[in-house]
């Protein structure tokens, strides 16, 4: 597959160009993405330049990108408020020039980033794979691998950093019980639960109602004796974060 000219000005690494490159893929007449917004070139959006029909040069393609890459480069830049090694920013770029810098702006991705949390910004690529498909939300796979790119570029040395040993004994996957997301979902939700139920009271009415007819259903329906109603939430709320859990493990979640 032919990539953006080398030899222009780039103001990120081309390992990042290419992620764009390589994802967008080129075509010099417009066409629909699969959410339905005109695009041309290398992933143009421009209304201007992408109109039905219209139709560009390899040239004008690889000089648009260009042009979008380094006003998107600074305005990246202007968000990040600690250092950012190349690769990393390369990354960003190429989050913002797929999800747009607004996003960018709000998204985990750069608040992980901007509080020097590394991994946690690498694994926040991973929320961005969804787009609206005929009306609606799914997963795509293109979407998930150019996160799962960008992710690796983000956390990829730069060439004349100290290289980590990569062990050659890697342990395996945790289980369930295990997983400190299960334990701490399941205390957060029983902890959370009982709060509400000792000290809501009367200063939140629709809860209140709504703990009112969750009551009538777990004592009045079940036949639940009245004192077990916040043992019954509790465990239902614990089970229900655990069920969440495995659910996202099924997935191929951590």
């Amino acid at each position: 597959m032919r990539l953006p000219d080398p030899n222009l000005p780039w103001p990120i690494p081309l390992a990042s160009v290419a992620i764009i490159a390589e994802r967008e893929g080129c075509r010099l007449r417009t066409y629909k993405c699969p959410a339905g917004i005109w695009t041309i070139g290398w992933g143009e959006t421009d209304p201007e330049k992408a109109r039905p029909g219209a139709t560009c040069t390899q040239e004008e393609a690889d000089r648009w990108l260009l042009e979008d890459l380094q006003l998107r480069a600074v305005r990246v830049q202007a968000m990040i408020t600690v250092h950012a090694e190349p690769n990393q920013l390369g990354a960003l770029v190429s989050l913002a020039y797929n999800i747009g810098l607004e996003a960018l702006a709000g998204s985990t991705v750069l608040r992980r980033h901007n509080a020097g949390d590394h991994e946690a910004a690498a694994r926040a690529f991973a929320l961005w794979n969804k787009a609206r498909v005929k009306g609606q939300l799914q997963v795509l796979p293109g979407l998930t691998a150019r996160r799962a790119a960008e992710a690796a570029l983000y956390l990829t040395p730069e060439p004349d950093a100290p290289r980590e040993r990569m062990p050659q004994a890697v342990a395996a996957e945790s289980s369930i019980a295990a997983s400190p997301i299960a334990q701490g979902g399941a205390v957060t939700a029983g902890t959370g639960a009982l709060a509400l139920l000792t000290e809501v009271g009367e200063q939140a009415a629709p809860v209140g109602g709504t703990l009112e007819k969750l009551k009538a259903i777990v004592v009045g329906t079940l036949g639940v004796p009245p004192e077990w109603f916040a043992p019954v939430v509790l465990v239902g709320a614990g089970a229900a974060v655990l069920w969440w859990r495995y659910q996202q493990r099924k997935q191929g979640w951590a």
